[in-house]
């Protein structure tokens, strides 16, 4: 709780400072910007703050001793909606509507098993997976924050808030490995498999007519920035989702053939197959290409059990290919 608890406050304590800089270098008004930030501060605060541990263990407390709260606790996000669409005057039924719904349906689905061994998975598992990913994938979430413009970052940081509630807590899910800080290992296990990768997928992407080489001057600010936005807003939801969460629960269930081999390849097809939806539907390209980099996020993953490791050769890989390819 504690660490928490100074987590809120140091990005509270961030996020006036960032409006005493921004207000004094452009005429945006104090309000609207002070809802923004002290909305994104809460957010980032629950995005921390379910990397705790002892947090987790107080939560699924909570939720085991009531089905009521387990399915109820994740309505705490919409706090940091309800600052932002006051203050900055965009509040709509509509978007409280969506987002609540958001927010409820993957817990609620689980509350049912909040007590079954994880290894036994079922149906609502794999619902609880769709109800988290589907819509992030389908722009369901555009229109809740609009102001000064529409706020991706939101969707994936709600996202991954609800998802590590709905299966580390109520799902009791073990192992998911939710850590944003990187360790040598991960680093190490990150740039090994990013390169590995490479060596098999720039060849492969040339022959698909995927990719092609545009040379970029990039400065190492530029690269860094890039890399921890893709790291924190594409690479850690996803990792969490396909590897946290479907990878690891795949390999509890699955006993047979090599340790983890089954279920790492299946979410690696799953993820590939994730991205058919874009253009030109359906990117059979792309899929393919994405299930050969789920098949390295995965060995990442299944040699650290740590989110933190897939997630950097993720960020990696998305970052080359969009300074290089």
């Amino acid at each position: 709780m504690r660490k928490v608890v100074l987590t809120l406050t140091g990005l509270v304590v961030i996020a006036g400072v960032a409006e005493v800089i921004v207000l004094s270098r452009m005429p945006i008004k104090p309000v609207k910007l002070g809802a923004v930030l002290c909305s994104l501060s809460l957010t980032l605060g629950a995005f921390v703050g379910l990397t705790d541990s002892a947090w987790i263990r107080q939560l699924r407390h909570w939720a085991t001793h009531s089905r009521i709260a387990a399915g109820a606790m994740p309505l705490v996000l919409l706090m940091p909606y309800m600052i932002y669409a006051l203050g900055t005057g965009t509040f709509s039924l509509p978007a409280l509507g969506k987002l609540t719904a958001y927010l409820l349906a993957p817990a609620c689905l689980l509350v049912p098993d909040r007590t079954r061994r994880p290894g036994q998975v079922g149906w609502r598992d794999f619902a609880a997976m769709l109800t988290l990913g589907f819509p992030i994938s389908a722009h369901w979430l555009a229109g809740i924050w609009t102001w000064p413009f529409e706020l991706y970052f939101f969707w994936p940081l709600t996202a991954v808030c609800v998802g590590s509630y709905s299966f580390m807590v109520v799902r009791n899910l073990e192992d998911v490995g939710y850590k944003l800080l990187l360790r040598k290992g991960d680093w190490i296990d990150g740039l090994a498999n990013f390169a590995a990768f490479s060596v098999l997928a720039i060849p492969l992407g040339y022959a698909l007519g995927f990719i092609h080489f545009h040379p970029a001057s990039v400065s190492l600010a530029g690269f860094g920035g890039r890399l921890l936005g893709i790291y924190l807003t594409i690479a850690i939801p996803e990792e969490l989702l396909f590897r946290g969460i479907l990878q690891n629960s795949l390999v509890k269930a699955i006993q047979r053939g090599p340790k983890g081999v089954y279920g790492l390849l299946i979410a690696a097809l799953v993820f590939g197959a994730s991205h058919l939806h874009h253009p030109p539907v359906p990117n059979w390209r792309y899929a393919i290409m994405a299930s050969l980099a789920g098949i390295f996020y995965g060995n990442t993953y299944r040699t650290r059990h740590r989110l933190s490791s897939p997630a950097l050769t993720h960020a990696l890989v998305d970052t080359a290919w969009h300074f290089w390819f």
